[in-house]
This record gives C-alpha cells, sequence and structure tokens, in this order.
C-alpha cells in the first residue's frame, strides 16, 4: 500500500507533509521553496521509503530532486 499526500519544502530544508485536503497554498507562510507530492510505502525489498514529484499549482512551484533525499532522511531516519 503506498500512502499519497502534499508536501513543501521550506526555506530551511524542512519537509512538512499533509494531506491531500489542503491546498499547498494553505501552507505558504512557511515560506516554501519546493512543493509537490510524496508517496510513502514499503518497496520490494520490504523497507520503507518516500518519494517526492510533481508540482504545486496554487504555490507555483515543482519538486526538487533533492526533496526525496530530505523527505527520506527526516520521515523514516535514512541517509
Amino acid at each position: 500500500m503506498v500512502l499519497k499526500q502534499k508536501y513543501v519544502k521550506t526555506n530551511k530544508g524542512y519537509i512538512i507533509v499533509f494531506s491531500e485536503l489542503f491546498q499547498h497554498s494553505d501552507f505558504k507562510q512557511f515560506n516554501p521553496v519546493s512543493a509537490g507530492f510524496i508517496s510513502i510505502g514499503v518497496g520490494e525489498d520490504g523497507n520503507p521509503s518516500c518519494t517526492c514529484y510533481g508540482e504545486s499549482v496554487s504555490l507555483n512551484l515543482k519538486s526538487q530532486e533533492i526533496d526525496t533525499m530530505l523527505a527520506n532522511k527526516q520521515i523514516l531516519g535514512n541517509l
């Protein structure tokens, strides 16, 4: 099973994950520098993982490649 949520990355490099029921622009007070969607699931190897992708239309921001690494580190403690 994969859980799909939205996220923003702040200008301080923090990933904030939230429900798809909210708009990315609801989190503009955190000064996001990238935004999109995040999938949290379990890979074929049985380990949990996060993947960031897509973009936010309401903030006009795209996800960045480094967001996946930051999310895995922050949420799962992976390097």
